[in-house]
């Protein structure tokens, strides 16, 4: 019926109308993507030295920071900024901290000074008092860095040995390759080392960043029990930790009541198109023998529904591909609710019923599956909350 077709549409209308705005316009391009002027492939002048520092290219970075830290003078920001640039880009902490020592030593006074206190704490321990663990830190720079252009079985067995290796940043190691497996979404593997963390290391920093992550792994499983288990042995002394560890118990009950909505969802669905499916049925059942089959044919609904949903789809696997799943449900569930309800109208009709009652039943059962139905598209692919801050916030934000 056409009530459905006009539902189903313009929800699919405002998922792509809400989801496809292009971003890549609004994104700038890095600093270093290309070679930056007064760049050559020996030299880069001195005026080019910060932009050269953010390139893509590691030769190009790797020539700045030789001419920056030979450089007879050089400002104690731009130093520092090299010393980034070294742990980033290059993958060498123990250069990295040569740098930052540098800067304290020849600025003690500058505001770049400070930040490079910090970074020398915390990459020391690390490398070790005499550089004897600088092969191990460099293996943990690189893979923090290119892990994502790896190979994944290489990243996990690179990532495994710095964490049997005996050397301070063991923990650390091992707290990040539970990181990228939750972000390659081996929640169960994430979920095994972030306890390994928590057994092996259990009075470090690194076994609180675990615990921490183990409780976000098992809301990103939608375990919420688990959740809720491990965010109730997070450390709550400090004001910080208890906002954390309140934060996380938060965002499991919202889960757990978003999972509840998502089941009621599905019930609802199903029940609805089962109404429908039984109101085809004792149309056909209830008309002549012979014309029983007619009432399959899609109705006159469906004949504009359907381009229009192929349209919809199309836009969103070009435009958008993140909401393209949910545009193809939403659509293609919208179609076959149009022709459950379209069919048996119209054979109704055909046969001199009476269907402006069964009409008002049809109308509730099409919106209950169509909220239903973008519910449980949006809850899957989680974008329903992408969805509601983009109708409360706009498309550009």
């Amino acid at each position: 019926m056409r009530a459905a077709f006009v539902v189903v549409a313009a929800v699919a209308v405002v998922l792509v109308s809400s989801f496809a705005t292009p971003r890549a316009a609004h994104a700038t391009q890095p600093p270093g993507a290309t070679q930056p002027p007064g760049a050559t492939t020996t030299t880069i002048a001195s005026a080019a030295w910060p932009d050269a520092l953010g390139s893509d290219d590691r030769a190009v970075v790797e020539r700045t920071v030789a001419a920056i830290t030979t450089a007879a003078s050089v400002e104690p920001d731009l130093l520092f900024a090299a010393g980034r640039a070294c742990e980033d880009k290059l993958a060498d902490p123990a250069r990295a901290l040569a740098i930052y020592e540098r800067v304290i030593a020849e600025q003690p006074d500058a505001r770049a000074a400070i930040a490079a206190a910090r970074r020398i704490a915390a990459l020391q321990p690390l490398i070790g008092a005499h550089g004897e663990h600088a092969r191990f830190a460099g293996e943990l720079a690189y893979l923090t860095a290119h892990a994502d252009d790896e190979p994944a079985g290489a990243v996990l067995a690179r990532g495994a040995a710095l964490t049997e290796a005996a050397w301070p940043g063991a923990p650390r190691a091992a707290v990040w390759l539970a990181d990228w497996l939750r972000r390659a979404r081996r929640l169960l593997e994430a979920q095994a080392r972030y306890a390994i963390v928590t057994l092996r290391w259990p009075d470090t920093p690194e076994a609180h960043d675990a615990l921490r992550g183990a409780v976000g792994c098992a809301i990103d499983a939608r375990d919420w029990a688990l959740a809720e288990q491990l965010a109730q042995r997070l450390p709550a002394a400090d004001p910080a930790d208890r906002g954390v560890r309140d934060e996380l118990r938060a965002a499991a009950a919202h889960g757990r009541r978003r999972h509840r909505g998502y089941i009621a969802a599905w019930l609802a669905l199903l029940a609805s198109l089962a109404a429908l499916l039984a109101s085809l049925a004792e149309a056909a059942l209830r008309g002549p023998r012979d014309a029983r089959l007619a009432a399959l044919r899609p109705p006159t609904e469906v004949i504009f529904l359907g381009p229009v949903a192929a349209v919809l789809i199309g836009v969103a696997f070009t435009a958008h591909r993140l909401i393209a799943p949910a545009v193809t449900t939403i659509a293609l569930g919208g179609v076959a609710l149009t022709w459950l309800s379209g069919a048996a109208l119209e054979h109704l009709r055909r046969h001199n019923r009476d269907a402006r009652l069964r009409g008002l039943l049809h109308i509730v059962l099409c919106l209950v599956s169509v909220v239903a139905l973008s519910y449980v598209a949006l809850t899957r692919d989680d974008l329903l909350d992408l969805l509601l801050e983009t109708v409360r916030f706009g498309p550009e934000n």
